[in-house]
């Protein structure tokens, strides 16, 4: 599938703050398909690409959107082409726009004073830590703010599943981060795996 790169600049009017993204777009005939319905975070009529594509820059949850020209059908997703697809649907006048992403947009921000990623859809200030965090979502790996992952996928890391959905990261017998798996709590995984029947029933008891 062949892409180009096209720049968007959005004013976001309820705060007034300007967001900048660069896109990948797909040629026409292509629409995406997410995984999960729950990624679907806007299905409205816009009229033209260029303002559908300033709705998901100024949306900081929006990594993906789609848009129809025939039916002016605009969706944005918070997604990636790792959680969803691009097809071909029956109609030849949609199109696919994907955020690019880099190691560049997040390291001279993440964890520095607030200040640092005003107007910044790329990161947003916490109110618990004064500083600038991942949005919801997503999660820090060391270089960027990549999508939390969904059930079964395979994870590195404690924070890289959905916990809104009830995702945690297992661990192993070996104490390494594995896959994401709903309710499960990892400390308790952990002891099941490695403690004998007695030792954790005399372990609990201490609980109570």
């Amino acid at each position: 599938m062949i892409f180009f790169i096209f720049a968007v600049i959005a004013m976001s009017s309820p705060a007034h703050a300007i967001y900048s993204s660069t896109f990948s777009l797909s040629l026409q005939g292509h629409e995406f398909q997410p995984q999960y319905g729950v990624q679907l975070i806007f299905n409205e009529a816009a009229k033209s690409r260029l303002l559908c594509s300033a709705a998901c820059s100024q949306n900081p949850s929006c990594r993906i959107f789609d848009y129809d020209s025939s039916s002016q059908r605009c969706r944005l997703f918070e997604a990636d082409l790792t959680n969803g697809a691009t097809i071909k649907p029956a109609s030849q006048t949609s199109i696919v726009g994907s955020v690019i992403l880099s190691a560049s947009l997040y390291a001279s921000m993440y964890n520095q004073c607030c200040s640092a990623c005003q107007e910044n859809r790329y990161q947003t200030c916490s109110s618990t830590t004064n500083t600038c965090q991942c949005p919801g979502n997503s999660y820090w790996n060391g270089s960027m703010c990549p999508l939390q992952l969904f059930a079964n996928a395979t994870c590195s890391q404690i924070d890289a599943c959905r916990s809104d959905l009830n995702l945690s990261c297992i661990i192993n017998s070996y104490g390494e981060f594995t896959q994401c798996l709903i309710g499960i709590n990892l400390f308790t995984i952990f002891v099941y795996e490695n403690l004998n029947t007695d030792t954790i029933f005399h372990f609990f008891i201490k609980l109570k």
